[in-house]
């Protein structure tokens, strides 16, 4: 079975701030794009043009804190991931305006598909953009505005499976960009199916055997797999240049080694004139957005600290449900428990106090958020 452990940061808001050089711009134009093997995370190749990953379905950590030597392969993390985001993906404010559909499927962990939809975006600038879902679940469509966001069809914010939707093909360096404080990165080469990837690995200590890592044709800018959040794997098909930047049209994501997402871009292009009329929020739609918001995924950028459960449970099993404010700066403001043994609620409030998430934005402005999370003892 398939088990979600810990809660995720998409930043859907935030549109990278890096405008990369012209010179970036020509060497993504000028990649493999049809020429390049298909990768897939798999247990075995079926054919020879298929470059297979094995999957991730566990990890281990030495048992004993290392310190990190000085590396000659260690690299500059949040200055390689400023120079990938202007490569890779649609996340930088000095692009033309543009149009992109993508169709995806999602699957659960028997391998049915559970639910199928559409994500459309038209984007003209941070502040100018519509974007929306169509499923069989979920009917949405976000206006961004100079006056703040606008939301029209349903009102709860997309899941963390219809945000990774957009992020894995629009900004497929999202999960790398919320773990830089405490992380450092280092660059190696690594095999599979006797084809060499140039891979960058992102971990807060060494000695993970699976961490982070996003690896890429070598002597070359194509992104073709990353390992992410939980035990998702990401692989990247079908590049093609756009912008100067490289754009993956078919991109699957498994999850512990089974299919999980599967997303195909249908259409993506330049738009030569800018109607404003395509982005004005219509009257039915409720917003502005902002101030304080609820329904969010988020993740701690620090380790969180186990609670101090009082000597009457120990031994015990039971979860603590805490309701929590996190303010603009990414610190809990309050944290009250809601539910489980009222004698535990201060050993998990405490717990949880001392957390800190990266700032939540909306339109990248910082807005407080309203989460609910929890501790358990077992």
């Amino acid at each position: 079975m398939r088990k979600i452990v810990g809660v995720i940061s998409f930043w859907i808001l935030l549109v990278a701030s890096v405008a990369p050089s012209h010179s970036q711009d020509n060497q993504a134009a000028q990649s493999k794009g049809g020429d390049l093997k298909t990768v897939a995370v798999a247990s075995k190749a079926k054919t020879d043009s298929v470059i297979v990953i094995p999957p991730s379905t566990s990890a281990s950590f030495p048992l004993t804190a290392e310190k990190r030597a000085n590396r000659e392969d260690e690299t500059n993390l949040p200055n390689w991931l400023s120079k990938q985001v202007a490569l890779n993906g649609l996340e930088s404010p000095d692009l033309q305006p543009w149009h992109i559909v993508v169709s995806y499927d999602q699957f659960d962990e028997d391998g049915d598909n559970i639910h199928s939809g559409v994500y459309e975006e038209y984007w003209a600038g941070i502040k100018k953009f519509k974007r929306s879902y169509k499923s069989d679940d979920f009917n949405q469509t976000d206006y961004a505005t100079d006056k703040g966001l606008y939301r029209q069809g349903d009102q709860k914010w997309p899941s963390r499976t219809q945000m990774q939707v957009r992020a894995e093909v629009i900004a497929p360096f999202w999960y790398g960009a919320t773990l830089l404080k405490g992380f450092h990165a280092s660059s190696s080469e690594r095999i599979f199916s006797g084809h060499e990837f140039q891979c960058v690995a992102i971990e807060r200590s060494p000695g993970s055997s699976d961490p982070t890592q996003y690896c890429f044709e070598p002597n070359s800018l194509e992104l073709r797999y990353s390992r992410g959040w939980g035990w998702n794997q990401t692989v990247y098909n079908r590049i093609e240049p756009f912008q100067g930047r490289n754009i993956a049209r078919e991109v699957d994501v498994t999850d512990g080694g089974k299919r999980y997402l599967e997303l195909r871009v249908k259409a993506i292009e330049t738009l030569a004139h800018v109607n404003e009329a395509d982005f004005a929020a219509p009257t039915d739609a409720i917003g502005p957005i902002g101030g304080r918001v609820s329904g969010v995924f988020l993740e701690p950028i620090n380790n969180p600290t186990a609670p101090q459960w009082p000597a009457s449970l120990r031994g015990q099993h039971f979860t603590v449900v805490v309701e929590m404010v996190i303010g603009k700066d990414g610190k809990v403001v309050s944290a009250h428990g809601v539910s489980g043994p009222p004698e535990a609620y201060k050993g998990c409030e405490d717990s949880l106090k001392k957390w800190v998430f990266p700032p939540y934005l909306v339109l990248g402005e910082p807005v407080e958020v309203e989460y609910k999370s929890g501790c358990s003892a077992f």
